[in-house]
């Protein structure tokens, strides 16, 4: 008994955890590069759900080749990750506070606009899921679409690692997140690159949201904040601004909540609140997360 649950206590953890991590990277690495707490950023996964949901209603021909109705959720999620930017980010970048507000009200006008057009009711997506099949390991029931959004994160997450580290833009962003103004004397546009980071931030939390939703039993206009918190637990725990702290801290959280909700009496109360807890001690002992650095410029 006590192995079946603990074998489903990883199951969960690590779907889940490998959609928080797509999740988080895009909110750390926004942070690390521009010093932007970007409270819109949960907003970006929930209205990428809602797009592909409403795009795959259109018609026959996008309910039929789901990966054109992707491929346009991605664009155009992308296309208003760039435009938050252009047109409320950078002209409050000398104040911080202005930022987290701006970010904050965008972050409410998006799910305004979601209630606007389909409600505040909860809607199935179901239909849409990866694969429909269900096999038994261990003598737990696990789905072949879950185990598809575990392997398909994982493969995005070491792509975007590579993507990083590897290709000239990857270096440039690793460089501004460093030292802007040492990047900007050679000769790298800190603003330009500022604004690639939020397409692409954008684009995991649309990516995400395609792995995640079709399949979920139900969505709502309100779900983007607990993504917003489920990062930022992330991120304080991994380290502000360490990539590699938000992968890693992703599954560390996310275990945290699988056991909870598996080993702890009423478990599915208590998880709601593990995030809100870690943010809390990690701020009191460890402020600094654990990849973080002493100090942060």
């Amino acid at each position: 008994m006590f192995a079946s649950d603990l074998l489903e206590m990883l199951y969960v953890g690590s779907a889940d955890g490998a959609i928080t991590a797509l999740v988080a990277i895009g909110f750390s690495l926004v942070y690390g590069v521009g010093g932007v707490t970007n409270l819109a950023h949960g907003a970006y996964f929930m209205l990428a759900g809602y797009m592909l949901l409403w795009i795959l209603t259109w018609g026959p021909i996008f309910s039929e080749l789901i990966w054109l109705s992707v491929v346009i959720v991605l664009v155009i999620i992308a296309f208003i990750g760039a435009l938050s930017y252009l047109v409320l980010i950078k002209p409050l970048q000398n104040s911080h506070i202005n930022m987290i507000l701006i970010t904050f009200a965008f972050a409410f006008f998006l799910e305004l606009i979601v209630k606007e057009i389909s409600g505040t009711q909860p809607e199935p997506i179901d239909q849409y899921k990866l694969s429909d099949i269900i096999v038994v390991i261990g003598g737990v029931s696990m789905e072949v679409r879950v185990l598809l959004q575990i392997i398909i994160g994982l493969i995005t997450v070491a792509i975007f690692g590579l993507f990083i580290n590897k290709s000239k833009l990857g270096k440039s962003i690793r460089a501004v997140s460093q030292d802007k103004e040492a990047a900007t004397l050679m000769g790298i546009n800190s603003d330009r690159i500022l604004l690639y980071t939020f397409i692409i931030a954008s684009f995991l939390a649309g990516f995400a949201a395609y792995l995640a939703i079709p399949g979920a039993n139900l969505m709502g206009p309100s779900m983007g904040w607990n993504y917003l918190t489920n990062s930022m637990a992330v991120v304080i725990l991994g380290g502000l601004g360490s990539l590699t702290g938000s992968v890693v801290a992703a599954f560390i959280l996310n275990y945290a909540m699988s056991f909870t909700l598996v080993f702890i009496p009423k478990g599915e109360i208590w998880t709601a609140i593990v995030p809100m807890v870690v943010i809390v001690v990690m701020l009191l002992v460890r402020p600094r997360g654990i990849f973080g650095k002493k100090e942060l410029k």
